[in-house]
């Protein structure tokens, strides 16, 4: 065994080696308690040398008495600058009074680490956000409605007619829509009858085997009647198709697709 705290005081040996016993560390009081297992309430440093045995705290298990010592530096009550025997007790006292000056300066101290580090925080935020934007693919930017010479913008209602049976059928159906070069309006959208599969804009269409369909050049050559043209791409790759159809608006305002051209 090897000792590694001692104390006139018989409650502090005590509460010491509860400490060490509680880390693991098998300890042995000497010197402490008689069979009355009384306190010495008549205790007092002032004791002259010929007192009673000091009580200590010893380490059973030699390979524990390192761990126990440093447990004991860490809660302050061995003074590594002395030998082995340089044991002190807890003291709650700083050495020197904390004046106002001081208290102030570690205030102030203490608000500008945390300042800085609001700034780290919001420098790190404002670095991963820019990774992220530079990492995302950007959006595809719509397209802007551009007609030739002659040509109308397309109306509502006379896309609606010339999508009639054009519109998916089933649910693993879809198709991309973009009109007179442009994505569909939301009106356009909001008037198409319900389908099964999801009818997309143009600029939302992702890549692959999906149908894209294009209306486009509605000429008007006379009041209430035109031409028109719907262009179907099956797919990446295939070759597009377009048919013009003739197209007449009735007096009920609705439209007709008369012909194939």
């Amino acid at each position: 065994m090897r000792q590694v705290f001692s104390s006139p005081r018989l409650e502090n040996v005590e509460r010491v080696a509860q400490l060490l016993e509680e880390a693991g560390v098998q300890t042995r009081v000497t010197h402490g308690r008689s069979y009355r297992g009384g306190l010495r309430g008549n205790f007092s440093y002032r004791e002259g040398a010929d007192a009673k045995p000091v009580p200590a705290v010893w380490v059973v298990r030699s390979e524990d008495q390192p761990r126990a010592r440093a447990l004991l530096r860490e809660l302050g009550l061995l003074d590594s600058t002395r030998g082995d025997t340089g044991y002190r007790l807890p003291t709650f006292r700083s050495e020197a009074a904390e004046t106002p000056a001081d208290a102030g300066r570690k205030r102030v101290f203490r608000m500008k680490l945390g300042l800085l580090a609001v700034i780290a925080i919001v420098l790190g935020m404002a670095w991963f956000s820019q990774l992220d934007d530079g990492g995302a693919p950007a959006p595809p930017a719509q397209a802007t409605r551009v007609l030739a010479a002659g040509e109308t913008a397309t109306p509502d209602a006379l896309a609606v007619a010339v999508l009639a049976g054009e519109l998916p059928r089933s649910a693993d159906e879809a198709v991309c829509l973009s009109v007179d070069g442009a994505d569909p309006q939301p009106s356009l959208l909001a008037a198409l009858p319900a389908s099964p599969g999801p009818v997309i804009a143009l600029s939302q269409c992702p890549a692959g085997t999906i149908p894209r369909l294009s209306i486009h050049a509605y000429r008007a050559n006379a009041a209430g009647a035109g031409t028109i043209t719907l262009e179907r791409l099956e797919g990446a790759g295939a070759t597009p198709v377009a048919e013009t159809y003739e197209v007449s608006r009735g007096r009920d305002g609705g439209w007709r697709v008369i012909e194939l051209l």
